[in-house]
């Protein structure tokens, strides 16, 4: 029927509603769908689908989350009222005709007249003010279970349909997703945009507790009516179906055969609790790390699952979640987490022992790889062990030398296997891949292992320390390997923080500490002043500088400076490629004591510089230092956008949630420190740590007062930094360079001359010069960043300001012709740089047909295009931009309308530079 004569017959037959609440529209295109109705909403994996359904009562309580492109929905039901409902008690006993004992609940009679309004105030209204426009009507078909004649049954659809069109008048904009439904959708297909139903091909039988095909009798009768729906009503359909949680590669076939009907898939457990698969699936990437129990957040930021695990996770990709025993989460793992890490560094407690047991035992079950390190014997002699094949069934015996019996490559990674005498006791592995087998005296030991459900290596095999050497820790196996191979890590792009368009990010930041000192340089100025006249005005990047209120102000310690401090400090910042941070009002050496005992305590005076009459007080050190810098020291409208954690740098949840609520990006702490004197990853941190629902941000590399002994000497020594740039770029890029200084380092002529010695080194790199606040915010990027499986690749969502994947080499190469939102790439030594032009993305992989590509830039890509003979970028950058395009032999290159001529060609690489920051646009004009 052609529109207008449609239109036409649903104002006659629909009396005293308009066409904008007949909802005449085009539907909107739905490809994917997710489900979810577990309490912990899994937000951002659920950016990665076209639709989300979602359970209400779990929504949060402040502002919908943000999801892009994804519409949300609400469940919602409408033959039916759970009695756990809020509005359950409000309903008049009346209205209910008995009970859904499969589900615990009461069934609703629709033909009362007063439903209708009840329904619109009571359970569509709450939600409609949170924002929701679309709702998921569920329980449609429920009215059969008592309305037994033909005449009954039209009177329940009938109250059903009264129902949907007071939704309608009430609501202008609302849109359905209906669940079956199949006899009210002729009356109301004008505010329907898909119709669902549960088990085409599998489902759950809940009187008998198990999975099952789906009989053909009732599939045939199934998609009968769904490819009627189709036919008639034109409308998109859904198909449910349910698989166990570690039956992954089922779930997978399923939702195949789903799409090969033309339908979309959701295939999930029946409880809609673990994230599933549609026509797309997300990759999970968080893990969860399990260690010992410790006495409070400051002491979990130093154990060795923070310091050591968190790196070889995050360079996999990954996301770690570090949790003690009593925080074992109870919902279902599968499908939001790649799998457990338990890595204990004491033997747990009896009550510990079981909830362990129970919940590896659970996540084993359900398909979840886990990884146990340092400790497996508090699994021993149980039904976990005999289900892991883990079995010790004698007593170490013999004080003889302990043999390698046998030994995988992935073992010896930073320091040779040896075996202490007291660390041997017999343990088999049944069924699993040994990695490090040990003998002595007739027993054997299987001390490291790959198994189905994971794998474990035991202690000191993962970590040792060499004798003799108090910072000696070595990895004694691969941990990107172990964890790869043990955790069953699929190949997938990997969000990177170390790189911007190909080139390794580069970033500067300073402490303000001794920003009033003197320097023994010639004149004997301020470290302030030799900091704006030998670094500042002479090196043109970006840089983040910081300085301590209670240092330069007129109020703080050196009130006879100040006027001198001050308008230096202004000098500085009122240079443009300076960014403006604060170092607090006071300049806190500890923050874990202060966390711990209260800033009343009565040693208070020695956590911070002394202050007469001063006590802590975190709003004063964060927002007050940062009023004081913008209303006195910066220019007008230039504001601090970055708080520097001071002394220990371990800050609680209550700080650090603090600089996020008023608008504070924060970074410091962690110790990345390696150099051909220790040349370790285990003095590597990963990219920072949870904290609260905030994140702190770890600087990339450690400052001079680490590279001179705390600043004892010798001064010049933090020029082995570079040594610390290098060692984290090969043979795996880890780290961006970052030189990380404080004032008082250009107190002494050795320090300058280091700084100088770096700053040249730097600089004959390629690198992208970023801000550290641009750092901060790709690395709080890589917490949220989604990732998921589609049937043309990958698809990206949420890349706002990390924009960088690297793609492991089995990948293959992006096609960028077949993707959307890539802008280009860079061969690496890991795989290719893929840079991103937009924050969502789709990622086609394969063997690339030589094309004009952007290989590299000192900038980054706000925006990119391509039509069959022009790509086109918008490069915005903090230097003169320098770029490289690769295979554009025949091509016409220009940057905002002007010719360019390559200053140098190296292969298929053409290299251009510019006088300005910014190319608006830069075009490769090619021929076809």
């Amino acid at each position: 029927m052609p529109i207008r004569y449609l239109l036409c017959f649903l104002l006659c037959c629909v009396p005293g509603l308009s066409p904008a609440q007949l909802g005449i529209h085009t539907v909107p295109r739905l490809d994917s769908v997710a489900f979810y109705y577990g309490a912990q909403t899994p937000w951002d994996e659920l950016r990665a689908f076209d639709l989300a359904i979602v359970e209400p009562d779990h929504l949060p309580a402040g502002p919908l989350p943000e999801l892009g492109r994804t519409r949300l929905a609400a469940y919602v039901a409408l033959g039916e009222v759970q009695p756990s409902r809020a509005y359950a008690a409000r309903l008049p006993r009346e209205w209910l005709r008995g009970e859904n004992s499969a589900w615990g609940s009461r069934l609703i009679d629709q033909t009362q007249a007063g439903w209708p309004a009840f329904f619109a105030d009571e359970v569509i209204g709450p939600l409609w003010q949170r924002g929701l426009r679309t709702f998921f009507l569920d329980t449609l078909d429920s009215y059969q279970l008592f309305a037994r004649t033909a005449e009954e049954r039209a009177d329940q659809e009938a109250g059903m349909v009264a129902v949907v069109r007071e939704l309608v008048r009430r609501y202008p904009g609302i849109r359905f997703v209906y669940n079956r439904g199949f006899e009210i959708l002729p009356q109301t297909r004008a505010w329907v945009d898909a119709v669902a139903a549960e088990s085409l091909f599998r489902r759950y039988d809940s009187q008998r507790l198990r999975y099952e095909e789906v009989p053909e009798d009732d599939r045939h009768w199934l998609l009968e009516r769904l490819r009627e729906v189709r036919a008639r009503h034109g409308l998109p359909i859904i198909a449910i179906d349910y698989v166990p949680a570690h039956q992954r590669g089922l779930a997978r076939e399923t939702a195949q055969r789903i799409q090969a009907l033309g339908m979309v898939p959701w295939v999930a457990t029946p409880e809609l609790d673990t994230l599933g698969v549609s026509s797309v699936e997300v990759m999970p990437r968080r893990i969860l790390v399990v260690h010992s129990s410790v006495a409070d957040e400051y002491a979990q930021r130093e154990i060795s699952p923070v310091v050591h695990g968190a790196l070889p996770l995050q360079h996999l990709g990954y996301v770690p979640e570090f949790i003690a025993p009593a925080q074992l989460p109870g919902q279902p793992l599968s499908g939001m987490y790649a799998g457990a890490v338990v890595w204990l560094q004491a033997t747990p407690s009896t009550a510990e022992r079981q909830v362990l047991q129970d919940w590896i035992a659970r996540q084993v079950a359900d398909g979840v790889p886990v990884v146990l390190v340092n400790q497996v014997e508090f699994l021993l002699g149980g039904a976990l062990a005999r289900t892991l094949g883990l079995s010790t069934n004698a007593t170490p015996r013999g004080t003889a030398p302990i043999d390698i019996e046998q030994q995988d490559p992935i073992l010896g990674f930073e320091t040779r296997v040896r075996p202490p005498a007291d660390s041997f006791f017999p343990l088999e592995l049944d069924g699993g891949n040994p990695l490090l087998t040990l003998r002595r005296s007739g027993q054997r030991q299987v001390a490291a292992a790959l198994a189905p459900w994971g794998g474990y290596v035991l202690q000191p095999y993962a970590i040792t320390t060499l004798p003799g050497d108090k910072s000696g820790n070595r990895w004694v196996i691969n941990p990107f390997e172990f964890f790869r191979r043990g955790l069953q890590l699929p190949d997938m792009p990997v969000p990177d923080v170390t790189t911007e368009s190909g080139r390794r990010i580069f970033l500067m930041h300073l402490d303000g500490d001794g920003f009033v000192s003197r320097s023994e340089l010639p004149g004997n100025r301020l470290a302030g002043e030799e900091l704006r006249d030998r670094v500042v005005r002479r090196y043109r990047v970006p840089m983040t500088i910081s300085v301590i209120e209670a240092e330069i102000s007129p109020r703080g310690l050196y009130p006879a400076l100040s006027p001198l401090a001050e308008k230096t400090a202004q000098d500085i910042f009122r240079e443009p490629h300076v960014a403006l941070a604060s170092h607090s009002y006071s300049h806190p050496f500890y923050w874990s004591r202060i966390g711990q005992r209260g800033g009343d305590a009565a040693d208070a005076q020695t956590y911070n510089l002394r202050l007469p009459g001063y006590r802590f007080n975190l709003e004063r050190e964060i927002q007050g230092s940062v009023q004081y810098i913008e209303s006195r020291l910066a220019p007008p409208g230039k504001k601090v956008g970055l708080f520097l954690w001071t002394g220990d740098c371990i800050p609680g949840a209550d700080a650090v949630e603090f600089t996020e609520r008023i608008g504070l990006l924060n970074m410091n702490g962690g110790d990345t420190t390696a150099t051909l004197a220790h040349p370790t990853l285990t003095r590597i941190e990963g990219m920072g740590i949870r904290r609260g629902n905030s994140f702190q941000v770890f600087a990339p590399n450690q400052n001079e007062n680490v590279y001179t002994n705390d600043w004892t000497g010798p001064y010049y020594g933090f020029e082995r930094v570079i040594e610390t740039f290098e060692f984290t770029e090969r043979p795996r890029r880890i780290k961006p360079v970052n030189v990380y200084f404080h004032t008082y380092l250009l107190t002494k002529r050795a320090g300058v001359q280091s700084f100088e010695r770096i700053m040249d080194h730097v600089l004959r790199q390629e690198i992208t010069p970023v801000h550290a606040a641009a750092y901060a915010r790709k690395v709080l990027d890589f917490q949220r960043l989604v990732i998921a499986r589609s049937d043309t690749g990958w698809r990206i969502r949420g890349a706002q300001d990390l924009r960088t994947l690297r793609l492991p080499a089995p990948l293959g190469l992006p096609v960028i012709a077949r993707s959307s939102g890539v802008a280009g790439y860079r061969e690496g030594a890991e795989g290719p740089y893929v840079h991103l032009g937009q924050p969502d993305a789709e990622l086609s992989l394969g063997t690339p047909a030589s094309q004009p590509r952007l290989a590299s830039a000192n900038a980054w890509i706000v925006a990119y295009e391509r039509s069959e003979t022009t790509q086109r970028w918008t490069l915005e950058g903090d230097v003169p931009i320098e770029f490289a395009l690769a295979d554009a032999a025949d091509c016409r290159v220009q940057a905002a309308g002007r010719e360019l001529q390559a200053i140098r060609r190296q292969g298929s690489l053409a290299h251009y530079r510019l006088s300005a920051h910014a190319a608006r646009p830069l075009e490769a004009i090619c021929q076809r």
